[in-house]
């Protein structure tokens, strides 16, 4: 009954946190040790060096202002669609010329202008967290449709205890909604759209804040099939 209602919340709160942090966002999840970014990057490569593609197709979802694709490009030659829906971090993404297309599209509600299987990898790096369990499921969806047969989608989610669980998160930037999922629950969700889970990591640090709190990650690998 209150999902839609969440859902509408939810956009219009990330998109204004995100418009407001754009001039300091790099600078403060460089201060806060973010490793999102970092994490998926490092297992992207690594199966990019695996499938033997040269000049892979990577679709990176909420590119931000694009310091995952940017360690992308920077590891190897390959073609970068970025999505996001905040032009204020898209403009930073645009600047560093890292991408073939970058295109406004709401991921968790939009068709992705993307035809079908013309991707190799589908990245996305602390996304998960703002997307309720029905935008989670169109993010799922959209990946499974524009990868090639056996292609790749990786991710990162905040972990939780309940299956999924929503909380509000007051940051400097403004009020938003957090999405935690359960590990039973995301993998459930994955291998029901289509995917086999190739890879599903132990919790790891995604920031450590000056107060010496933090939250976790986990990281999922997994193929079309």
């Amino acid at each position: 009954m209150f999902a839609p209602l969440l859902n509408i919340y939810q956009r219009f709160a990330a998109r204004r946190m995100f418009s407001r942090w754009s001039p300091a966002y790099e600078r403060e999840v460089a201060e806060n040790f973010y490793s999102a970014a970092d994490e998926t990057a490092k297992a992207a490569i690594r199966y990019i060096a695996g499938s033997g593609i040269k000049n892979p197709a990577i679709a990176d979802i909420g590119i931000g202002t694009g310091l995952l694709a940017q360690q992308l490009c920077d590891a190897m030659p390959c073609r970068i669609t970025g999505l996001d829906f905040t032009e204020d971090m898209m403009a930073v993404c645009a600047a560093r010329a890292i991408t073939e297309l970058l295109i406004k599209c709401d991921a968790g509600r939009d068709m992705w202008p993307m035809q079908d299987s013309s991707q190799h990898f589908v990245v996305s790096s602390g996304l998960f967290e703002y997307l309720m369990p029905d935008m989670a499921q169109h993010f799922l969806q959209q990946a499974h449709r524009v990868l090639q047969q056996n292609g790749l989608t990786i991710f990162t989610y905040m972990p939780c205890e309940d299956a999924h669980k929503i909380t509000l998160w007051r940051g400097h930037s403004g009020t938003y909604l957090i999405c935690g999922y359960a590990p039973e629950e995301m993998e459930r969700l994955v291998n029901t759209h289509g995917f086999k889970i190739m890879e599903h990591t132990s919790p790891f640090k995604g920031c450590i804040f000056a107060d010496g709190s933090s939250y976790d990650y986990r990281l999922i690998a997994a193929q079309k099939i």
